[in-house]
């Protein structure tokens, strides 16, 4: 696989070490979408310390908006602020998308309230989707590597773009902490939410139309993840459900049933992807014992879910419960929520 193309570009003109906007369009906009202000306070300041700080638009999709004086602080820190103001966050892909739509940026960043980008990230990103790139994703690494837990839901949902990985071109990323050409993403339409969600609406679509994905370790991102067994399990099986009710709703009768067969399976497929990941990591970082069990473990909760999903769809509040353990990952892990 082949390096990234090197854009040139002025990053004093997109605003880096300036106090002041000398642009009068934002160059990304970053999307996140909250239930209250609590939930992204460290996230926001990592977004602040951009080296193109200057050159965002933040877009904060919430429920509880900030008080006045707070958003014109929040607002001094980056080119421009936007709060859009939601009754209550039951899916983020809802609050993602409207975001999106909201966006001036010819780029976007989906960034989530427990995924923390290193400084150079932005203009990473900016500079690489200047070039014949649709799509960039960051190189991942463990926020909080103490638990075997929390490397098993890493490895398994980020190995595949684990930060100690090559550079190069490739097929598949997630649909949240990585960087769009707005325009790819408009592109989806009335689709828009469903190809933010989980599953692979995103990948297959954007595959289909041609657009290409880039994959940069060097612009990294460090992200928390669950460290309880418990929420551990119960996000992995809903997050199963989820993809395959996803599908379900997408899919006839027939294909369903085929693949809620095929279930078994799913844990080799999703092993498949993410060993590479896995050796590199464990090749660099001291694993917990019992990470790869209870990886494994994971996968096949996730899979059961998934063959739930295929045959019966999700109850409604599974959606909500799921937001609730994204948006809340950090409250989950200090046994405020359960």
């Amino acid at each position: 696989m082949g390096n990234a193309p090197h854009v040139a570009y002025d990053t004093q003109a997109l605003g880096n070490g300036m106090k002041d906007p000398v642009s009068k369009e934002p160059v990304l906009s970053v999307v996140l979408g909250t239930d209250n202000m609590d939930r992204v306070a460290t996230v926001i300041d990592s977004l602040a310390a951009q080296t193109i700080a200057k050159a965002i638009e933040l877009i904060l999709v919430i429920a509880e908006p900030p008080a006045a004086s707070t958003r014109e602080l929040i607002a001094q820190r980056f080119h421009s602020l936007k709060v859009l103001t939601v009754a209550s966050i039951p899916s983020l892909a809802v609050a993602r998308a409207k975001g999106v739509l909201e966006a001036e940026a010819p780029y976007v960043f989906i960034a989530e309230t427990h995924a923390y980008p290193d400084p150079d990230l932005a203009e990473r990103i900016v500079a690489t989707l200047s070039g014949e790139w649709s799509v960039v994703v960051p190189g991942f690494r463990n926020a909080n590597p103490r638990s075997a837990v929390s490397w098993a839901g890493f490895l398994s949902d980020y190995g595949a773009w684990a930060a100690s990985l090559d550079a190069g071109e490739i097929q598949r990323g997630p649909s949240h902490d990585v960087g769009f050409r707005r325009s790819v993403l408009l592109e989806f339409g009335d689709r828009l939410e469903p190809a933010l969600t989980f599953g692979d609406e995103m990948n297959l679509t954007l595959q289909a139309r041609g657009q290409r994905t880039y994959f940069d370790p060097s612009a990294g991102i460090q992200h928390v993840n669950i460290s309880g067994f418990k929420s551990f399990l119960g996000e992995r099986f809903l997050t199963g459900m989820l993809i395959g009710a996803y599908r379900r709703a997408r899919w006839g009768t027939p294909r369903r049933v085929v693949y809620a067969l095929g279930a078994p399976l799913i844990p080799i497929v999703v092993l498949s992807r993410i060993q590479k990941g896995v050796r590199e990591v464990a090749q660099r970082e001291s694993l917990p014992a019992g990470t790869i069990p209870t990886l494994v473990f994971g996968v096949i909760v996730k899979a059961v879910g998934e063959m739930r999903g295929y045959l019966l769809g999700a109850p409604e509040q599974a959606e909500e419960k799921m937001t609730g353990y994204e948006v809340r990952k950090l409250a989950f892990n200090a046994h405020e929520e359960s």
